[in-house]
């Protein structure tokens, strides 16, 4: 198998999954929130359940952790499959039902727990340019298929494709926000649609 096929495969793989990313970035518009804030044990009330850190399982304590460690208090898990089952999530909060303390290294905090999640053509639009840039890197993979167009543009195009699903809302943006993502996904469909453009031109100068 040549070099240039599996390339050209690859890219197209990639393509496929950012042109399906109402799909494959489903998680983005499946989110509920942890907000944390130290509180002193004595404005705990009686009907609040109280969680120690330690007893929760491990989904748990992450979410817990991130939302106490975070610079603003909060943190969003995307994907409903990822969401910690001790937990409830939904618009309204109760004692129990949304509102918990926890303790965690010997510190009180008053956990909320809600569905931050909005329609999901909301989040369509937030993955336009990732569709954007599948289409484009389907066409570049389609033309260094046929040794009309560069491998190695191809190859770079795919790699940085696949590096979208890495740092995006399948693993809750471990890199950057989600705000900056989208950002990425402009300026990266951009270059590339820019860049392919400017290598059809060149080659038609030259027939």
């Amino acid at each position: 198998m040549s070099r240039r096929l599996v390339v050209s495969v690859f890219a197209l793989l990639v393509a496929l999954s950012l042109v399906g990313a109402p799909v494959t970035m489903a998680d983005w518009s499946e989110q509920v929130s942890f907000s944390a804030s130290e509180i002193d044990a004595s404005q705990v009330r009686d009907e609040t359940p109280v969680l120690r850190y330690d007893e929760l399982d491990a989904d748990a304590q992450d979410a817990v952790r991130r939302a106490i460690e975070s610079p603003d208090g909060s943190h969003v898990v995307y994907g409903d499959e990822d969401w910690p089952d001790r937990f409830f999530y939904s618009d309204y909060t109760a004692p129990g039902q949304g509102l918990y303390a926890v303790v965690y290294e010997g510190d009180y905090y008053r956990l909320y727990t809600f569905a931050a999640g909005g329609f999901p053509v909301i989040y369509w639009l937030y993955e336009l340019p990732f569709v954007a840039y599948g289409l484009a890197l389907g066409r570049v993979g389609t033309r260094a298929y046929r040794g009309e167009g560069s491998a190695r543009l191809a190859a770079g195009a795919a790699v940085v494709g696949a590096a979208f699903h890495l740092v995006g809302p399948v693993f809750d943006f471990p890199v950057v926000s989600p705000t900056t993502f989208v950002g990425l996904g402009v300026v990266a469909a951009a270059a590339l649609v820019g860049r392919h453009v400017s290598a059809v031109r060149k080659r038609s100068k030259k027939a």
